[in-house]
């Protein structure tokens, strides 16, 4: 219907256009006939004046576009006075919708970054992570063996299939030494990311199969960094792990997989007839071909499995409920992190219609005051459709402002988000302002700009001008056709608040809980560093014997309590596990496995981490062969239900000696505080730990003291230099901050929602107190009757207060049912709290109805107290 609308109006537009045109013509032909000219020759004198009827229109089309334009400017000077004029006015509705566009535009900026902005990888639509899966076991992303990778890569729905590891390794020869996160990948590896270097080239399936580190690319950053951007850099040698290297390319700048730390690439040695099929270490990265579906594709890669398992029965006999998943590599990189974006997203929203809704009910109380300016306008001739032309492109440069102002505050939100990286945005190409964000900003600036203005723009241009000039300009307290609008305003805002205090009364009692779990050990005074030694300096021998020096030199440290070597951290991000066989049942019917920790003997100490059976590991146990573990209570409860585990064994595999449990500790939360503890098994670190284990190279040093932790590094430092001046170390940190970083993914949104809360608690009251006191402004003269004809302050005092709960009413209902429905999209982000918890409920209630009471309490207090003959004289 909109085509005819604009049918019947240009209809109309041409028939005003030949009505002005009979005006001006005859106008002519009267002026000519009373000169003396007769009828006729004056018509026909007029025609030749005007220049025939389809000139006269199209000069009348230009004149009436030129006029429309001066008139737009006309009134944009005019809106910019008016503005100027009520400064106060102006300042308070420009900052609060700067905060509001702002913060939208901010959290629209990660939201990009995550979710909607194409990756910095070329195929990056058609890349897909490979894991294995056992669902048995709640197993859902194992990585895979070199024999599987052979047959995984045979598929006929993969264009490529690619496998990689990530690890740490020692740069050295040109500087201080210096630890580079490092990734191996296979000759197919940049080629399923369709990603060419920079500079130089990528290694070949035959440097693959050399079966040494001979090549390698480096990142852009190190690029920089270390080398001074020199583009001779290609071709030259440097030493990894003490190991001579030839760099052959440069990655660019936005590359940066598997991890957005990764700063060397080297070739990973994997031959053709591997048979490591227990060794799952790969992962795996595949090209999807065109046309070819998800499904069908994992369809092929189930098949191709079950001719895995036929090939090795003896290995996955028993293994009844493996699986391969296919993930898009998006959803595999921020798919976990979707829910928090989107309600962070849907809060923000919120709190930007909050403000904008308050912007609006400041506009409609202007609006009231301005009754009189534009009933004159209206008098001296001025249209409807001229007034509301003028008053909504004045709301339009408010709402053009805010938006401007918004946009700084993005920026500086952006710099914060991008520095403390809370949600991991680096990996999908990092936060940043462009078109997108900019045309974001301004969209959301006008389209609320019309949205918003259009109503206080209706108003006003429906104002009676008859009414508004006379010399009474009473207002009635109780006429509801002049204040639903504004009633309604106040309403939205009560109702959007109380969904945003639910919100974020769920997230802080779930960081409150996060921070309230029993984690098993303590970690204040814990200091924590990573240690990688290389294998081409370090032998077996070697190794153990650095470990057990560096332990002796830190352990006589002025405030140091406890020292041990682990291999993996409580909260990281490195794990290990294996599976086991208990002694007495047969191997492959009950597939267990544990986090398996290698260990110092005070390990136990320095975490401070409590017995709960049996005995620690002590020095004894490492004068023989390893005979002597400890289990968690989780391990101990699920292979031992009601029996002492005391004494008990378990082996690693056949070709594995038998293990006796000597001692069981209390679970730790090794894993992050809202994810449920795992069986563990503790081994002591011996010489022949290095021969059954796979690579005890890499361990952290974790260190109790008696003072602040962080001021022993120094210290620990120089003992390192003299012991190897070529090892560096890396990841320092203390246990603290470990636990702390686990939790930010909770922590972030938490706070994140509570700002956008009292933002939209503060906006609400701002918002109430002032369209009740403009109320009270209004009806100082009915007030004054009423008082004069014996109304008591107290009744003046309930009948605004009463005003004011009935807002809260209508607004806490309607935002009740509002909650009730939202608060499901964040039951992914909950730790030990239910989304429609009736105690957190029940408190944003009695928060938001206290906020509005103090609201109402001053405007009523101010009505209460006027002075009924002052009020009717001044009327």
């Amino acid at each position: 219907m909109s085509w005819l609308r604009r049918l019947f109006a240009r209809k109309r537009m041409e028939i005003d256009l030949d009505k002005e045109l009979r005006f001006h013509f005859e106008s002519q032909v009267a002026d000519k006939v009373r000169s003396g000219i007769s009828p006729n020759e004056a018509r026909r004198l007029a025609r030749l004046e005007f220049g025939g009827i389809d000139q006269i229109k199209e000069h009348c089309r230009e004149s009436r576009g030129t006029l429309w334009l001066e008139a737009i400017l006309q009134d944009i000077r005019f809106g910019l006075r008016q503005l100027r004029k009520s400064a106060g006015f102006t300042v308070a509705a420009v900052i609060t919708l700067g905060v509001g566009i702002g913060a939208a535009t901010a959290i629209f900026s990660v939201v990009d970054s995550l979710l909607l902005r194409p990756l910095p990888y070329p195929n990056a639509p058609h890349i897909v992570r490979i894991w294995m899966t056992f669902a048995p076991r709640g197993m859902m992303e194992i990585p895979l063996s070199e024999p599987e990778f052979l047959e995984f890569r045979q598929s006929q729905n993969l264009a490529h299939v690619a496998g990689f590891s990530v690890g740490t390794i020692t740069l050295t020869g040109s500087g201080d030494p210096l630890q580079v996160t490092a990734s191996w990948g296979t000759s197919d590896f940049f080629t399923v990311m369709g990603t060419a270097p920079f500079l130089g080239r990528v290694f070949t399936s035959d440097e693959q199969l050399q079966g040494q580190a001979q090549v390698a690319l480096i990142s852009h950053r190190l690029w920089q960094s270390r080398f001074g951007s020199s583009r001779e850099i290609v071709g030259k040698s440097i030493l990894l792990n003490g190991q001579s290297c030839t760099i052959i390319g440069v990655m660019p700048e936005k590359f940066g997989f598997p991890g957005n730390d990764v700063d060397v690439w080297e070739p990973l040695p994997i031959g053709p007839l591997s048979d490591k099929i227990g060794n799952h270490y790969l992962n795996l990265i595949a090209n999807i071909k065109p046309q070819v579906t998800l499904q069908q594709a994992r369809s092929e890669m189930m098949t191709i499995l079950d001719r895995i398992m036929h090939r090795y029965p003896k290995y996955y006999g028993g293994a009844a409920g493996l699986g391969v998943s296919l993930i898009p590599l998006r959803q595999q990189m921020v798919g976990n992190l979707r829910p928090t974006v989107l309600v962070l997203m849907g809060g923000v929203l919120v709190m930007l219609l909050i403000a904008c809704t308050n912007v609006a009910g400041l506009l409609l109380a202007r609006g009231e005051d301005r009754k009189r300016e534009i009933a004159t306008r209206s008098a001296l001739g001025a249209t409807r459709s001229r007034i509301l032309h003028q008053v909504l492109i004045e709301n339009l440069l408010l709402f053009g402002a805010g938006g401007a102002l918004g946009l700084l505050l993005a920026l500086a939100c952006i710099k914060a988000l991008s520095a403390a990286d809370y949600l991991n945005i680096a990996a999908t190409g990092g936060v940043k302002l462009d078109l997108r964000i900019l045309s974001f900003a301004a969209a959301v600036s006008m389209l609320t700009g019309l949205i918003f203005g259009l109503v206080p723009a209706l108003k006003a241009s429906r104002s009676n001008f008859n009414d508004a000039l006379k010399t009474s300009g009473r207002d009635e307290m109780g006429s509801h056709y002049r204040t639903r609008v504004r009633s309604l305003l106040v309403i939205s805002e009560i109702a959007f608040s109380l969904v945003l205090l639910t919100g974020a009364g769920l997230m802080i009692d779930s960081l409150r809980n996060l921070l309230g779990v029993n984690l098993g050990f303590n970690p204040d005074h814990v200091i924590t560093m990573r240690l990688s030694l290389p294998e081409a300096r370090y032998s077996i021998a070697q190794t153990a014997a650095f470990y057990e020096q560096l332990q002796d030199r830190v352990r006589g440290l002025p405030g140091v309590q406890a020292v041990a070597i682990v291999n993996q951290l409580p909260m990281s991000d490195v794990s290990a596990n294996a599976s086991f066989d208990v002694e007495g049942r047969p191997s492959n019917t009950d597939i267990n496995v544990a986090d398996t920790l290698i260990i110092s003997p005070e390990y136990f100490r320095a975490m401070g981490i409590s017995l709960i059976r049996g005995r620690f590991l002590d020095g004894e146990d490492a004068t023989h062969p390893p005979a002597s573990i400890m289990v968690n209570e989780t391990l101990a409860r699920k292979v031992w239900p009601g029996t002492d585990p005391i004494g008990k064994r378990v082996r690693l595999g056949p070709s594995y000696p038998w293990l006796s449990v000597v001692g069981v500790v209390a679970d730790i939360k090794n894993h992050g505080s809202n994810v449920a503890t795992k069986p563990e098994i503790y081994f002591l670190l011996t010489r022949q730990m290095f021969q059954i284990w796979i690579d005890l190279r890499s361990m952290s040093l974790v260190v109790r003291t008696a003072s602040e932790p962080s001021q022993i590094v120094g210290a620990i430092r120089g003992h390192l230099k003299q012991l190897d001046p070529n090892l560096p170390i890396y990841r320092i940190s203390t246990l603290k901050d470990l636990v702390a970083s686990s939790i930010s993914q909770t922590r972030f949104p938490a706070l994140t929602l509570s700002l956008f809360a009292c933002a939209a608690l503060l906006l609400a009251t701002i918002g109430v107190y002032g369209v009740l006191a403009y109320t009270v402004a209004q009806s100082r003269h009915e007030i004054g009757v009423r008082m004069a004809l014996g109304a008591q302050q107290g009744q003046i005092l309930g009948l605004f207060i009463a005003q004011g709960l009935r807002w809260a009413a209508l607004g806490g209902c309607a935002g009740i049912v509002a909650a009730l429905v939202l608060v499901r999209f964040m039951r992914s982000l909950l730790f030990e709290i239910s989304a429609y918890d009736p105690g957190n409920l029940l408190a944003v209630i009695a928060v938001l109805s206290a906020v509005v009471l103090l609201a109402c309490s001053i405007p009523a207090l101010r009505a209460a107290r006027v002075d009924p003959a002052v009020a009717m004289r001044n009327e």
